[in-house]
């Protein structure tokens, strides 16, 4: 007879047609074998093969729940209340987890108790899984839970390792926020818990055009972020904000609202990379990214210009 194991994590996977990715999504999270695990997928209303994927991944440790279909917010309130581990994260459903990531969050929980929440660094890659850039802060490790009180966020949510006790009375995901909900979540926890930071890439997180952040009009997505950060103002001030009380604002109706694509996003990660590189004195390394920018985008002559400008443009010296 075999015994069941209570699964030490929660993994939330909120899907909603994400046929092309989830497969690759679901074994990086269960490549995970020191941990117990559980994977929630919250099959969001998915019209394209998503859930007949998910099915076709043969391991106990995947648990498929429905979602209610009301935007990302309810998506993950419905996995946070399916969600038995005393560990919750969130991995998306077109993106991936780095080798060791669970085991190396859960140990660091288990060694500061006095912490709710973990997070690190992130990484972007293209649509076929290659790396763009690393995106980690600082080199040693931080508590971050001032600069969250400050209404600064530097990582994703998708890199948090949550306790699950911190959010019993937190109030999960405001479904008000069609995008920017993981910034209002983080802001929140923030004023409520411990958060620290640590100088790893905990998530890799892919830029393709029909991802949320290039589907969403650019107005309505800045409105949402600009408006997390507004909320924290109001809770400080006062104690709560208009959502709280009530009276939250519209957001703008925009006829014409174009996002910008994943191949803009991520030129201009790219060329920013190599720009750091250059003023960090690291000019063979700066080319070598500008070279990658090219390889993306070899007829943009903005991309061409950039690169020349790496090439000619001396490193100004700190004295």
């Amino acid at each position: 007879m075999s015994i069941e194991i209570a699964p030490r994590v929660s993994v939330l996977v909120p899907m909603k047609n994400a046929e092309p990715y989830v497969v690759a999504a679901l074994a990086s999270v269960l490549s995970e074998k020191d941990v117990a695990l559980e994977v929630v997928v919250i099959n969001d209303k998915s019209t394209d093969r998503s859930l007949e994927r998910v099915l076709s991944v043969r391991d106990e440790r995947i648990r498929v729940i429905d979602g209610p279909g009301k935007g990302l917010s309810a998506c993950l309130n419905a996995g946070l209340a399916a969600a038995n581990g005393d560990v919750v994260m969130q991995c998306d459903a077109d993106d991936l987890y780095p080798a060791g990531r669970i085991k190396d969050q859960v140990a660091w929980l288990d060694a500061n108790p006095e912490y709710a929440a973990v997070c690190g660094g992130f990484s972007t890659m293209d649509t076929a899984g290659r790396l763009v850039t690393v995106l980690v802060s600082s080199v040693m490790p931080e508590e971050i839970t001032g600069e969250l009180n400050s209404g600064k966020t530097r990582t994703t949510l998708c890199s948090y390792a949550l306790r699950k006790a911190a959010l019993q009375n937190f109030g999960g995901f405001r479904t008000y926020f069609e995008t920017s909900c993981d910034i209002d979540f983080q802001l929140r926890f923030g004023e409520v818990a411990k958060v620290m930071y640590l100088p790893s890439s905990f998530y890799l997180y892919r830029l393709h055009d029909a991802s949320m952040t290039h589907t969403q009009g650019n107005v309505r997505r800045t409105f949402f972020e600009d408006t997390a950060r507004q909320f924290q103002l109001q809770r400080k001030a006062t104690g709560q904000d208009e959502l709280q009380r009530g009276c939250p604002p519209m957001p703008p109706v925009v006829l014409s609202d174009k996002s910008g694509t994943a191949t803009q996003q991520i030129q201009g990660m790219l060329i920013g990379a190599a720009w750091r590189e250059k003023g960090a004195g690291n000019t063979f390394k700066a080319i070598g990214v500008g070279c990658r920018a090219l390889m993306h985008s070899p007829f943009d002559l903005r991309v061409w210009r950039s690169f020349l400008a790496l090439l000619v443009k001396p490193v100004k010296k700190v004295s």
